[in-house]
């Protein structure tokens, strides 16, 4: 077992066919089972001629340089610091050493063979330069003070934008009527911008003691459904406590109060507050468990909304487990709750989600770390408390829902991914005013700091 298994881990549309044919290509188990097995034959040819040859570096260096594209970084240290024994003089191997070991988060061991690049007379200036890098990393992740974030902003096309039904034979006052065509599902683009932010205090305590403040930011513009323009924002706010059971495990507890805002279509939509409890149960690097829920009391600025006043009420647990070197699963069990004061509003949601990561390895030299690609399928199932009499005094609604999405990640740098996504949703409702479906495909630029 390597420990980079914890790393792991419409149809009238051409482009967002083509994008979820590719994507899906790339995801298809059977190829991804071949490819995994050409590069673990590789890893393990190369492990008998280094072996067999233990003095020669370049088959050391070989077998190092196929261990990372398997995901075996304990390997490839191992190989890469008995070159050293064979020859002290290689800084670019001490580079690979510290590198290697920061993404392990071992940083002790990697600033002694970044330090060690830095202070030798005859490197080359850009690889100190990204020894620099790396240090300055290390100081900011090991200080009480840390920051980090993530930025992600793309361009999306969908299939329905607007979440309209595929009819425009719809049920209203219990009779029939005619909606108009530019209710129903409209395709369209829009640019999008998300953000995640973090600020944790580590009081350099044992157990471990964080505090932590989470900032998200998400706005999306349509191209023409201006009225599902979204802003959204929320923070969240407390501490993180780190239990250790028994040796190899790790129990965090985060408590934490959030307030939340939202506009849609340029106007203010609603504003939350409340908290929630998240716990994080490590049995293993590449098993865990994830338990927690939260509840937010909802205020509607608009008239139009002030039915949907009220609490919602999250419910989940988690299981992510690993599949293989290369592939981690994780399996999901949601409850959502709206108790919203206009009753034929209220709901209880469950659902069932899966996911499947895997890591594609390296196929092209301008990346310096593998590419990921993940599948996720889930279904909800939906009731509603009351009948809508504006709709239909006689029927209650109930809904059943298909997400689906793939993705692939391909790593720039160290610090920037293009990440290309794809994914179709299917909403099949008893009342036909919200039966629906929605295919999407997006291309988006990720920063990570």
């Amino acid at each position: 077992m390597t420990i980079t298994k914890a790393g792991l881990l419409r149809k009238n549309n051409v482009t967002v066919g083509a994008v979820l044919a590719l994507l899906l290509g790339l995801l298809a188990l059977p190829a991804l089972g071949q490819e995994e097995l050409t590069i673990q034959q590789q890893y393990d040819a190369a492990f008998l001629k280094m072996y067999q040859d233990i003095g020669n570096l370049d088959k050391t260096f070989h077998f190092a340089e196929l261990a990372i594209a398997v995901g075996d970084l304990e390997g490839a240290i191992a190989a890469l610091e008995r070159m050293l024994i064979i020859d002290p003089d290689l800084p670019q191997v001490r580079m690979q050493l510290g590198t290697l070991y920061f993404q392990l988060g071992s940083y002790a061991m990697a600033l002694s063979y970044l330090n060690a690049v830095l202070a030798h007379t005859e490197v080359p200036a850009d690889i100190k330069q990204d020894a620099q890098a790396l240090v300055t990393q290390i100081d900011a992740l090991t200080s009480p003070h840390r920051f980090s974030g993530t930025v992600v902003g793309g361009v999306r096309y969908q299939s329905n934008a607007n979440g309209g039904p595929m009819t425009n034979n719809i049920r209203l006052f219990g009779g029939s009527a005619i909606l108009d065509d530019e209710y129903t599902h409209q395709p369209d683009w829009d640019i999008s911008v998300a953000g995640q932010f973090s600020y944790i205090y580590d009081f350099e305590t044992e157990p471990s003691k964080v505090l932590e403040t989470r900032v998200s930011v998400y706005s999306s513009k349509q191209d023409k459904q201006s009225q599902v323009d979204t802003t959204l924002a929320e923070i969240q706010f407390g501490p993180t406590v780190g239990l250790t059971p028994q040796p190899g495990h790790a129990l965090d507890i985060r408590p934490y109060v959030l307030a939340n805002d939202m506009t849609l279509g340029g106007k203010n939509s609603f504003s939350g507050l409340g908290g929630g409890l998240d716990l994080n149960y490590k049995t293993s690097m590449t098993s865990a468990w994830n338990l927690g829920g939260r509840y937010v009391d909802r205020d509607y600025d608009n008239a139009e909304e002030v039915g949907l006043k009220g609490p919602r009420t999250r419910l989940f647990a988690g299981k992510t487990f690993g599949l293989s070197s290369m592939t981690l699963g994780t399996v999901n069990l949601n409850a959502f709750n709206e108790d919203t004061d206009e009753k034929s509003s209220a709901y209880w949601e469950y659902g069932l989600q899966a996911t499947i990561q895997h890591i594609l390895g390296t196929p092209f030299s301008f990346t310096p770390q593998p590419w990921t690609t993940s599948v996720t399928v889930g279904f909800y199932d939906k009731s509603y408390d009351e009948a809508n009499p504006g709709v239909d005094a006689s029927t209650v609604r109930k809904d059943g829902t298909l997400r689906t999405n793939a993705s692939l990640v391909i790593p720039l740098n160290f610090n920037i991914s293009l990440l290309a996504t794809a994914g179709y949703t299917d909403v099949r409702s008893n009342l036909p005013n919200y039966t629906n479906e929605n295919w999407f495909s997006s291309i988006s630029m990720m920063g990570q700091f």
